[in-house]
């Protein structure tokens, strides 16, 4: 077809890694820095804290994932990047994604399209048959 379409590639790293950690130094009691928040950390990578304290009463739970999501962004197109308010967009996506979970209300520290293929390879092994049947095609089955 000849069509000269960009590509952006968003890979997202879940590793629990303290290497880079932020810090809300507003907030003495807790130092978490609000959902939502993006710190850049290299030429395209970038930190996502993707936690419940959404304002200043929030109180984020203990068990709570309190490590940032590592995002780096990578284009076919030279500088596409350099906007900032697509690198904005694309990381609210990976945010937006993050508040699709089918278990609980609260949100996640990854997003859907990691969590949910995670959870599928972890009950693979279990499976009796090498081939999916009809049903599960057609069908949520692994929620």
């Amino acid at each position: 077809m000849g069509l000269n379409i960009p590509v952006i590639v968003v890979t997202i790293n879940k590793t629990e890694s303290k290497e880079l950690l932020g810090f809300d130094v507003s907030d003495a009691e807790n130092l978490m820095p609000y959902s939502g928040t993006i710190v850049k950390v290299g030429k395209s990578e970038y930190l996502l804290f993707n936690n419940t304290r959404y304002d200043a009463t929030s109180k984020p739970a203990q068990k709570e994932y309190h490590f940032p999501v590592k995002i780096a962004l990578s284009s076919t197109v030279e500088g596409m990047l350099d906007d900032m308010n697509l690198v904005e967009q694309l990381i609210d996506q990976v945010y937006q994604f993050s508040r699709m979970y089918w278990k609980s209300t609260n949100q996640r520290s990854l997003p859907v399209t990691i969590k949910y293929p995670e959870m599928v390879a972890e009950i693979y092994p279990y499976f009796q048959h090498d081939k999916l049947p009809d049903f599960g095609k057609e069908s949520l089955w692994f929620l």
